[in-house]
């Protein structure tokens, strides 16, 4: 992303685009005009969202169980606590958002199969409208198979007639789509058919078909399962063949919800773990049920316990481990202490012996004591991660008029940081034997290993970047290192 003034706009290699969905984009321009341009203000958008669906999730379960009053509480208790969910609270990212907006359309579905009105359907058109100006058409996989197949899994003696049934999914649809043209044609207008190109075929068909990002075979998923809702997937494997499902309702709605998403999900060819962050209410949902007739035992406890005891150690000794591998430099400033909590917690788990309910609230704290811990030592590594240095002297530059480029692809990491009214310039390394002499007051930023590396020796200045360094070069310097380079 790149910064005009006071607004952010997304770029690809330094240059703005229009073909990413808006949403995002519109929230984090309202929160700064709200609050300023600060850059806590974009992280509240996930945050927001990640707590806006704990009411929905509960509205959802009291709608599906509404003889098990307790299913409303424990509902977004497992929500929030799966580690996935918690983590991802805390990034700038699409898919918490779109989850919002896809729990949104289904509580509005719901409500519209026990209250048949209009207006539900219209609400629920609006929220699919909202998500596909979020992420695009993927909340379709999202939303509609459990929509679609809402009179199989909807036990009811008063069912809703099918005709008016489907005929309001289809005013939904429409209305979604309505609201996604008011902004797709004006944007195709203005880009033309480079725009078109990249918003209708790159991020949408090419990715389903053959990815231009992210390609993973079919069962990429199902092996992540268990990771991704933790600490939960840990337990699951002794409740999944228990009972018979379709005799439930809401293990129904679950199964079309989450099972028939899953399955298009592992069809499409682009597969990242945070795409199925929309649909971890479905699985919450059947935990509660399942949770519900089986209590949580005590083999439970001591597997999340050992796992818990396994992370602590792996964090303890994690200074020698990295003697061995490649990432050395960044796992010997790992703080040793942060294995002390899921040390102590796992150790207790292993000894605990409360009731069902109160083993659910412990077991709802794990994933908060491992954010805890990443967190803390994601703040040792914050020297290295801290691009501001690097964005104060770039926007320095700038003002002064020299062109600065970036040696390696460019993320827009020091757009924001910087307050940066221009983008920098991107070139390879190979590209600067033709374009440094031509520009010869030009700034180089380069990435290398370590202070060993020849470039040092000629860079203005030298900040701590991530595993490496980053230099700023004078062009001219540069050039006087290479002298067998002639201009032109």
């Amino acid at each position: 992303m790149w910064l005009r003034g006071d607004f952010i706009l997304p770029t690809l290699n330094g240059e703005p685009y229009s073909h990413k969905p808006p949403m995002l984009f519109w929230l984090i321009h309202a929160g700064w005009a709200t609050f300023g341009v600060k850059d806590y203000t974009p992280r509240l958008i996930a945050l927001g969202s990640a707590l806006f669906s704990l009411p929905l999730i509960a509205y959802i379960a009291h709608c599906l169980r509404p003889n098990h009053p307790r299913a409303k509480d424990f509902a977004p208790l497992i929500l929030a606590s799966f580690l996935c969910w918690l983590a991802y609270s805390t990034t700038v990212m699409f898919d918490l958002l779109l989850g919002l907006f896809t729990l949104a359309a289904i509580a509005a579905g719901l409500r519209a199969t026990l209250a048949p009105r209009l207006g539900w359907f219209v609400v629920c058109g609006a929220m699919l409208g909202a998500g596909m100006l979020t992420k695009g058409p993927v909340i379709l996989l999202n939303l509609l198979p459990v929509l679609i197949l809402m009179p199989w899994w909807r036990f009811s003696a008063h069912r809703i007639p099918l005709l008016y049934w489907y005929g309001g999914l289809a005013l939904a649809i429409i209305i979604s789509a309505a609201l996604m043209l008011a902004w797709v044609y004006p944007a195709v207008e203005r880009g033309g058919p480079a725009i078109e190109h990249a918003l209708i075929w790159k991020q949408t068909a090419s990715r389903m078909a053959h990815s231009f990002a992210h390609p993973h075979p079919w069962y990429w998923y199902l092996l992540l399962l268990p990771a991704l809702f933790f600490p939960w997937g840990v337990l699951a494997w002794k409740k999944v063949w228990r009972g018979r499902p379709w005799k439930d309702q809401g293990e129904r709605f679950c199964m079309a919800w989450f099972g028939v998403s899953l399955t298009a999900f592992s069809m499409i060819s682009g597969k990242q773990f945070h795409y199925l962050i929309p649909v971890m209410p479905a699985v919450a949902l059947w935990l509660v049920r399942r949770y519900a007739a089986r209590p949580i035992g005590r083999r439970s406890l001591l597997v999340v316990g050992t796992v818990l005891i396994l992370f602590g150690l792996m964090l303890l000794f994690s200074p020698e481990w990295c003697e061995l591998s490649v990432s050395g430099k960044a796992c010997k400033v790992t703080p040793r202490l942060g294995a002390a909590l899921p040390l102590l917690l796992g150790f207790f788990l292993l000894r605990a012996s409360q009731a069902g309910r109160e083993r659910m609230a412990w077991l709802a704290a794990v994933p908060t004591a491992l954010l805890l811990v990443l967190l803390t030592n994601f703040a040792v590594f914050s020297p290295q991660q801290n691009v501001q240095p690097i964005a104060n002297r770039v926007k320095q530059l700038q003002d002064e008029g020299a062109t600065v480029v970036n040696v390696a692809k460019y993320h827009d990491q020091y757009q924001f940081a910087g307050r940066l009214e221009k983008p920098l310039v991107v070139r390879r390394q190979p590209a600067l034997a033709r374009w440094v002499p031509k520009h010869p007051d030009a700034y180089l930023i380069f990435y290398v290993d370590d202070a060993r590396n020849p470039l040092t020796g000629i860079a203005d200045a030298v900040y701590p970047y991530r595993s490496k360094l980053a230099l700023i070069v004078p062009a001219k310097a540069w050039l006087a290192q290479n002298r067998h380079i002639e201009p032109g």
